[in-house]
């Protein structure tokens, strides 16, 4: 009898590991612990909001893709929702000499999207390789970004207004509207109605290092309290009667559950990966 009792409680683990999805486990990459709502390296997750799967690369950096363009995650706040994140192209060294180079707007879906900004950022926009001076009062030009013996010339919006005209009106080969947290820029712009303090080249790749902030939706956090507080674990089940949708469903040692561990569970179109 003494053996069989040892034996219990690794056979309950492994039960309840058989009924969670491989996904809906915590996993880190480097420092950070990945748990729902989000998942890591599974493209056809069961675990977490759709949107936000996680890649890791070489074991330590953590990335956020949105819209195949790469975020690095810096932290996850699992108590406040937020995720701290900045653009990869400068955590990759494009921002040599001075010149900060970013290659995509971040495009977010304010209407159906998981995440938003939040009120902690602000904008800048920077416009590159412009044949004609800008002449905007408020346009820093980066003059590390220079090219073709000074003919083409890169410059930086700070207040991040921008209509998209002023690309054609001074012929620059592109305009990218970057978020930054708000408290970063005033750093090195100034307070608005104040004097600007000094600018160098390298300032504005500075405060894209240091990233911006996103909120993931609260949706759901009701029903997982509900689903944790009777034992499971939160995750996403494909409902084929919807082509596919994802519902919530609460992953349990009996196996998945509507809502909390101890009720019925889904229907038998749900399906789990």
């Amino acid at each position: 009898m003494a053996p069989l009792l040892l034996l219990l409680p690794a056979l309950l683990q492994l039960a309840v590991a058989k009924a969670l999805p491989l996904s809906c486990r915590n996993v880190t990459c480097g420092d950070h612990v990945v748990q729902y709502p989000f998942s890591l390296n599974s493209s056809a997750s069961d675990c977490g909001y759709p949107g936000l799967d996680l890649l890791c690369e070489d074991n330590t950096t953590l990335i956020l893709p949105v819209k195949s363009h790469r975020y690095r995650v810096f932290n996850i706040d699992y108590d406040t929702h937020t995720v701290a994140v900045s653009d990869a192209d400068i955590d990759d060294g494009e921002h040599a000499g001075g010149c900060p180079r970013l290659h995509a707007n971040l495009s977010i879906d304010t209407t159906s999207s998981w995440l938003q900004l939040t009120q902690s950022d602000s904008n800048v926009t920077f416009l590159y390789n412009c044949k004609k001076n800008i002449s905007l009062y408020s346009a820093v030009e980066l003059v590390g970004c220079r090219e073709q013996d000074g003919e083409l010339r890169t410059y930086v919006l700070p207040d991040g207004v921008t209509t998209g005209a002023e690309a054609y009106e001074y012929e620059c080969e592109e305009v990218v509207v970057a978020p930054v947290l708000d408290q970063h820029k005033r750093m090195i712009v100034g307070a608005p109605g104040g004097p600007p303090p000094p600018v160098d080249n390298g300032s504005f790749g500075v405060v894209l290092q240091g990233g911006f902030e996103l909120m993931y939706s609260r949706n759901s956090s009701h029903q997982c309290g509900t689903c944790e507080r009777s034992g499971g674990w939160c995750g996403y089940g494909r409902n084929e009667e919807t082509h596919g949708g994802r519902e919530f469903t609460c992953f349990c040692d009996g196996g998945p559950a509507a809502e909390r561990c101890g009720t019925c569970a889904p229907s038998t179109s749900m399906t789990f990966r």
